[in-house]
């Protein structure tokens, strides 16, 4: 018997973790917008020259970086329009535009001649249920899947986003684990599957893996929240920073009382194909309480997701501030005199006693040890 639960994607559980009302409003009662946000719009646009990149190579064709170039600003240009919103005002559109052509060119320089693994499919819609019954189903499409070695195998995903997040954030990606489970679903020779991040603006490539023990728990976890989304009798809104992206900001009863200023509201700015910016200002209403436990659970997720992004945030300031303090110490001790040969060694350390050595003089402190990704 075919299950009534329909057919999950991570963007569906996302959704619904972000904001139960968006949510309803996009799958239940399937209300259509045309508008976009311009960092999806850049995104798009990359994502199709790298597809065509790889679908030339299968074809035995290495186009070159300005052909790949020109085909980013020929489509830019094609699907541009007033539909395209801008919600970071001090940005332009032809910020985006170029941030996207910066990730293509870097992308393509990297990994010429593309002869790391074989690619085996773009876009790759793949399916998998989370239980025997195949009550619990998702599907998604992997931007790029292929096999590096026997039994190994490769799932690619590229991202335009300007940060990095930490490993603790990679290890909980829903996304990619999914993707996993349906790569060893549909090779049972896997015995190894890597899941693999392009961070293009910033030319980093991050890799991670699952055991098996961690992909256990995502799929309990992701069985809950399919259960907390189909036992929902209400879909409250939820007030966050992400409202000014949302597609039904005119629709939302959070933000019914427009022009109440924007130190109380939330400012969107909407980019004609001019370059154009009108901003408007509107104030929510305090949010409505999510009832239940498993609307509970559902906020729970979103509130880690969010503290993980602040974590990554932090982490990119400190790795700023590291780089300008070790640049103004390089600056004022160039000229200075070595540390004397003849200067007394550091105290031992009294046992039982944590003490910070004594350094001798004209000697600096090491910079802090960062903590490393596994990346390249």
């Amino acid at each position: 018997m075919q299950s009534s639960v329909p057919v999950y994607s991570h963007s569906r559980l996302s959704a619904f973790e972000k904001c139960p009302l968006q949510y309803r409003f996009r799958y239940l009662d399937k209300i259509k917008r045309d508008t976009q946000g311009i960092e999806a719009f850049m995104g798009n646009r990359v994502h199709e020259v790298l597809e065509k990149l790889y679908r030339d190579l299968l074809a035995a064709r290495r186009p070159s970086l300005d052909e790949l170039v020109a085909l980013y600003h020929r489509n830019w240009e094609a699907e541009f329009s007033d539909k395209v919103k801008i919600v970071r005002t001090e940005r332009t559109a032809e910020s985006y535009r170029e941030t996207g052509e910066d990730c293509i060119g870097k992308y393509y320089r990297r990994f010429e001649p593309f002869d790391q693994a074989s690619t085996l499919g773009l876009e790759e819609r793949v399916t998998v249920s989370m239980d025997e019954a195949n009550r619990y189903r998702l599907q998604g499409y992997i931007d790029r899947l292929a096999r590096a070695g026997d039994g190994v195998y490769e799932i690619h995903d590229y991202k335009t986003s300007a940060s990095l997040p930490s490993d603790a954030h990679l290890r909980s990606d829903r996304q990619l684990t999914i993707y996993q489970m349906a790569v060893q679903k549909r090779f049972p020779d896997a015995r190894e599957v890597r899941l693999i991040w392009h961070f293009l603006a910033l030319d980093r490539t991050l890799t991670s893996g699952r055991t098996d023990d961690e992909v256990a728990q995502h799929r309990r976890q992701t069985i809950r929240l399919i259960d907390a989304i189909e036992a929902a009798k209400a879909f409250p809104s939820k007030v966050s920073s992400l409202c000014r992206w949302c597609d039904y900001m005119d629709i939302c009863p959070e933000f019914a009382t427009p022009g109440a200023g924007a130190a109380a509201g939330v400012a969107v700015a909407t980019a004609p194909a001019g370059g154009v910016k009108v901003e408007a200002t509107v104030a929510p209403r305090p949010p409505q309480p999510v009832p239940g436990p498993l609307q509970r659970l559902a906020e729970l997720h979103e509130r880690r997701r969010t503290l993980d992004a602040q974590v990554d945030h932090l982490r990119g300031e400190q790795a700023g501030l590291d780089r300008e303090i070790a640049a103004i110490e390089a600056e004022v001790l160039v000229g200075l005199p070595p540390p004397s040969a003849a200067a007394p060694a550091a105290p031992m350390q009294p046992r039982g006693r944590r003490r910070i050595p004594e350094r001798a003089p004209g000697q600096t402190a090491e910079p802090p040890r960062q903590r490393q990704l596994f990346s390249t």
